[in-house]
């Protein structure tokens, strides 16, 4: 795949700011044989979030408070789409879901500070992979909301924990994972023990990461159709939320909420979708 074809991906994931950070190769799994990324077209835009040079100071695109920033004027597909994420989940139809295998292997720590769209992003390469089905995924990145999201009968969990996956056609799946109060988890702590200035990335050789550490035992699973929940909100992602959460300790809640808290874009009208739910 050609560079030019990388950065069209990287620019279309948020129109104005790249949600993704993609590497410069093509992947070559350990595990399977994978298709190739599509090409894309080349969009402008930023690619990086990274201060100011003038000011060295971060001038975020928008902000999850009300004002000039804020999500009620958001730009694009967030004003005007009908199937928005985030959504409050009431009332889901239990059905036989196509089983989720996942194939991800620990990979040397790449943490990037993103001041400007306020959150903390685990990069991974292109051979970290989960499949739907016979439908093969790029796990992409991992990033942390606070609170979470997607909220279960009204109730948003403390956190929550993105699992953001790219097709070979650049088509979105997000896994989302609760997070609970309660022991500390061994790999959030080494996360937190890496994270750089804000608007710079940290690769740790010595350091390990294991997506696998942020997924709970029991998979199960509710599935609808939303969007990204940055601007400019584009449609047709495939949003997996896992039923049952992980736990990170309250102290590492606390120090997570030193960087960021507050996270959380408005609950978004379901408009008639469908809510599926896993047996």
């Amino acid at each position: 795949m050609s560079d030019k074809g990388l950065v069209g991906i990287r620019a279309q994931i948020c129109g104005s700011c790249a949600l993704l950070l993609m590497l410069a190769f093509p992947a070559r799994s350990q595990i399977a044989q994978l298709p190739e990324r599509a090409e894309q077209h080349h969009h402008s835009g930023h690619h990086m979030n990274i201060p100011d040079e003038a000011t060295g100071t971060c001038a975020p695109s928008f902000t999850y408070e009300e004002g000039a920033q804020g999500p009620s004027h958001w730009e694009g597909m967030c004003s005007t789409g009908r199937m928005q994420s985030p959504i409050d989940i009431r009332l889901a139809q239990k059905v036989s879901m196509v089983p989720l295998t996942l194939a991800y292997q620990p990979a040397a720590l790449d943490l990037v500070n993103d001041c400007n769209h306020r959150r903390l992003v685990i990069r991974f390469p292109d051979n970290y992979w989960l499949k739907v089905g016979k439908k093969p995924y790029f796990l992409s990145e991992i990033d942390f909301h606070d609170p979470g999201e997607d909220a279960v009968n009204g109730k948003r969990p403390r956190m929550a924990i993105r699992f953001i996956h790219l097709s070979a056609e650049a088509v979105f799946l997000i896994i989302e994972v609760p997070v609970v109060a309660g022991r500390e988890n061994p790999a959030f702590k080494a996360l937190l023990g890496n994270v750089p200035e804000p608007g710079k990335e940290n690769k740790n050789e010595d350091a390990m990461i294991n997506a696998m550490d942020f997924l709970p035992a029991d998979r199960s699973y509710y599935r609808f159709q939303g969007s990204l929940t940055i601007p400019i909100c584009n449609e047709d992602v495939t949003w997996l939320v896992m039923k049952h959460p992980i736990e990170f300790s309250e102290a590492q809640i606390a120090q997570y909420e030193k960087y960021y808290h507050n996270t959380a874009r408005p609950l978004q009208p379901l408009n008639g979708r469908p809510v599926a739910e896993s047996r």
